[in-house]
């Protein structure tokens, strides 16, 4: 009697095997995802002249307990301008209750928006120069550097 031995074929892409492909098609995709969630964090979103330009003299800005974006807003000397502030948490946020604040103490801004409420304000920066804008209710206030940006006054 002849023993045949049974062989186990393994599934390969080319000269590899099915199991490398698949942890490095994993890990991938968990960095991908990361990168997905940490994107606000690590890119945070600018508003440029043009867009500026583009939207007339308002500007939206979102806060969050993770903060303020856009993180620089641009604008020119002598026009108005309106800030629209968003707040996107619910009341149920143990710190500041969900309201959240753009405030620019150089200008006399000073925005407060209800837990997933809008505010608004219009204001005419006069001078070119650098302010820096922040929400002091919640989150560490102005030493969190999330709840901090700069307006850009260009002449």
């Amino acid at each position: 009697m002849s023993k045949k031995t049974a062989r186990v074929r393994e599934f390969r892409f080319g000269n590899w095997s099915w199991r490398p492909v698949a942890f490095v098609a994993i890990v991938a995709g968990v960095a991908a995802a990361a990168f997905w969630f940490m994107k606000p964090a690590l890119l945070p979103a600018t508003q440029s002249v043009s867009q500026a330009q583009e939207e007339g003299t308002v500007v939206e800005v979102e806060a969050d307990m993770s903060g303020l974006y856009p993180k620089v807003i641009y604008a020119k000397a002598g026009e108005p301008l309106t800030i629209q502030l968003t707040s996107l948490d619910t009341p149920y946020h143990m710190d500041g209750g969900g309201k959240h604040q753009f405030a620019i103490d150089d200008l006399d801004v000073d925005i407060i928006a209800e837990p997933k409420g809008m505010s608004s304000q219009t204001f005419t920066p006069d001078q070119p120069g650098e302010y820096e804008f922040y929400c002091d209710i919640c989150c560490g206030g102005r030493a969190n550097p999330t709840m901090v940006g700069r307006l850009v006054v260009t002449s």
